[in-house]
């Protein structure tokens, strides 16, 4: 009696223990992002905003180059250059929907920032530039890492501590609110503006992540790049049936 092969499945980007958190800071960022939306206005009138951002430009006002230089790093080609890299990483680890998720995950939030939402608000308030298309693809970043650290671990493969894990992600979230103040140290952007760029990029990976996660998703990506098998799984070899009336090779014990 044949039986089916059974359908394999890619690993999944999210261990079972990351789900819910990963779902409660995707509901944070879109209740962020709506706020956002409502908040913003032609004149900037929100107390919070117009203190921390006339705050930031007049102590960062004598510091213009190194501002320049970390605004940069939301620009568009380090952000290619950094999701090369971890699209590379991905590959070498035979993780294929993780190198798609930092193919995907900024350039769609950037898109999503720079056709949708920045038009949209500049249509209804003149004045507005928001979301920041900078702190916007670098979160994204920040959210495609974070995903990647906290996924399942993979046999034997060596996986970094918890620890080193979590001083990752931390820099890197100091990393992308340092492009966000110097976005709004150079006076591009208000603080609202930085803050609403984070809740996209936040947004649209943690969405993308849990619909590569569907078993369709990891079905169709375990067909396009199929997992090493360990040795274990292949068994041992089959033995030939055995004609009949065939005696065993084993010698008998000697009375």
């Amino acid at each position: 009696m044949t039986h089916p092969r059974q359908r394999r499945y890619a690993r999944p980007l999210l261990s079972v223990g990351a789900r819910r958190p990963a779902a409660v800071v995707l509901a944070c960022a879109m209740l962020v992002l709506a706020g956002g939306a409502v908040l913003v206005h032609d004149q900037y009138a929100d107390p919070l905003d117009r203190w921390v951002s006339e705050s930031a430009a007049t102590r960062l006002a004598g510091h213009g180059k190194t501002l320049q230089l970390v605004s940069d790093l939301g620009q568009k080609a380090d952000v290619i250059v950094i999701i090369a890299i971890i699209c590379l990483a991905c590959l070498a680890a035979r993780r294929a929907n993780g190198a798609v998720l930092a193919a995907i995950g900024a350039p769609a939030a950037s898109v999503a920032t720079e056709k949708v939402l920045k038009p949209l608000a500049g249509h209804l308030y003149p004045y507005a530039s928001y979301p920041s298309g900078h702190t916007t693809s670098f979160f994204a970043l920040v959210a495609t890492t974070a995903v990647l650290l906290a996924g399942p671990q993979s046999g034997k493969t060596p996986r970094p501590s918890r620890i080193l894990r979590v001083a990752i992600v931390a820099a890197a979230v100091l990393v992308g609110c340092a492009v966000g103040v110097a976005v709004i140290g150079l006076g591009d952007h208000r603080f609202i503006d930085t803050v609403g760029g984070a809740a996209v990029g936040i947004a649209v990976v943690l969405t993308g992540t849990f619909m590569l996660d569907l078993p369709v998703s990891r079905s169709l990506l375990a067909l396009a790049w199929p997992a090493r098998r360990p040795a274990a799984d292949a068994g041992p070899e089959p033995r030939a049936p055995s004609r009949a009336g065939e005696t065993s090779a084993q010698p008998s014990p000697e009375p």
